[in-house]
């Protein structure tokens, strides 16, 4: 079974990829050193105070062992491009 998660919702994310790291044991400062995503920030985006930038939600995400893919959603978002 593959789990996919919609990067745009934040919140939702966040959840899964703090999730994944709780599962996989790996302390936040192994998360830090992996990911170069400072501990502070991590707090932040958990509390809601501060949303991640597309980049840092990537690096968590392969920190954590998550695939990054584009998707296209419909065939009328690729109409007139090569």
């Amino acid at each position: 079974m593959t789990d996919e998660y919609d990067l745009t919702d934040q919140r939702t994310a966040m959840a899964a990829l703090c999730a994944e790291r709780e599962r996989i044991g790996m302390p936040i400062i192994s998360m830090e050193e992996k990911s170069g995503v400072c501990m502070n920030s991590l707090y932040a985006w958990r509390k809601g105070v501060r949303q991640p930038s597309l980049g840092c939600l990537v690096a968590l995400a392969q920190t954590l062992g998550f695939d990054i893919l584009l998707v296209r959603r419909s065939a009328a978002y690729g109409r007139g491009v090569q």
